[in-house]
């Protein structure tokens, strides 16, 4: 049985959380197996639940902090990692920037997509840019300063959200001008640059693929669509199942984006189309929150490019299982006096499982 350790960053928030899900369900459910996860994980703050839910953790600073990249270094040395999973979205750039650095001292492989990608994808304006460029199902949309003439077509509500942005943060719909002059001067105050869009309208016609696409940056080796139901920007209701029009195009544009690995495309049906046709909301050159709701069904993304990336198998699953999910909050728990024991001490590296209790 190949011992593969695994090093899963920013444990504390909700993606790497789901990688952390994936990968454990493997050890625990997947059947003639060869291979299982040791799970490393990092955050900057003690108090993230990630921490103590994965074997061994360290805390390390922030990915603009000076010492960030030696941090990943030393970690992965020092635990003799063998893949870096990136658990978040401010991680990307910094990770994929310094890829050669941290694979030329370490033997560990970094899952991350090439910097002019992950660039296309993170920057909102340039991946509509792209999506247009390519013939691809877009959604029309505009920088602040070319507001007026995008207004006299698509008209009131609008959608404005930061180019640079992530999740939910910043996102507004405008119904008038004085609902878009504070949404660009929100948005600008932060640093950002304001993004204009169309407003598709129907909040339960909006879905998520998952695609993961072979080292060699041209072959598909699984997708799987979900239709989602959104409560703060997270999918908080899911509908897996088969919809072969999202699927087609989500594969389409997963090949042309560039990238290899896990692509995450979202879409929205276009109420206003004649044909009900789903348009690319954004493209994320990473694993989705909602990759364990794929591994139940069939579909284990973190496996499945960790086989590709480490043992060069060429892989193809397509069929997966029709499930819903209902997502609800849970809780862990850690005894105190330890949780300060821990935080103290001066171990690099720390262990310390929390509980979790089954009265749901």
């Amino acid at each position: 049985m190949k011992k593969i350790n695994a090093l899963v960053t920013s444990v504390g928030g909700i993606v790497a959380q789901g990688i952390i899900k994936s990968l454990k369900f493997h050890n625990n459910y997947s059947e003639n197996k060869t291979h299982v996860y040791t799970i490393y994980g990092t955050d900057i703050a003690y108090e993230s639940s990630g921490l103590f839910r994965v074997d061994k953790f360290s805390l390390i600073g922030k990915p603009e902090s000076e010492g960030y990249i030696q941090s990943i270094i030393s970690i992965c040395n020092n635990n003799d990692i063998d893949i870096v999973f990136i658990g978040s979205d401010v991680e990307l750039s910094k990770l994929s920037d310094n890829q050669k650095q941290i694979e030329s001292n370490t033997h560990a492989k970094i899952l991350v997509n090439p910097s002019d990608v992950v660039e296309r994808c993170r920057d909102k304006y340039k991946t509509y840019r792209f999506l247009k460029k390519n013939n691809l199902n877009y959604i029309p949309s505009c920088l602040a300063e070319e507001s007026e003439e995008f207004i006299k077509e698509y008209k009131f509500p609008l959608i404005v959200k930061p180019c640079e942005g992530f999740g939910s943060k910043l996102f507004f719909i405008v119904n008038d001008g004085d609902d878009l002059a504070y949404a660009v001067s929100s948005i600008q105050r932060y640093g950002w640059k304001p993004l204009m869009q169309k407003y598709l309208g129907d909040d339960n016609k909006e879905f998520t693929t998952g695609v993961t696409i072979n080292r060699n940056g041209m072959e598909v080796m699984s997708s799987i669509v979900i239709k989602k139901l959104l409560k703060h920007g997270q999918t908080y209701k899911a509908i897996i199942d088969h919809y072969p029009e999202i699927k087609e195009i989500s594969e389409e544009t997963a090949k042309k984006i560039g990238g290899f690995g896990a692509i995450n495309i979202q879409l929205r049906v276009d109420v206003d189309d004649d044909n009900d046709k789903a348009k690319i909301i954004e493209v994320n050159p990473r694993f989705s929150a909602t990759c364990p709701l794929r591994t139940v069904a069939g579909i284990n993304e973190p496996d499945i490019v960790v086989r590709n990336t480490l043992f060069g198998e060429n892989i193809k699953i397509m069929e997966y299982r029709p499930l819903i999910c209902l997502r609800y909050w849970n809780e862990t728990y850690l005894d105190l006096e330890r949780f300060r024991e821990i935080k103290t001490s001066n171990e690099k590296t720390k262990n310390f499982k929390s509980t979790l209790i089954d009265y749901f």
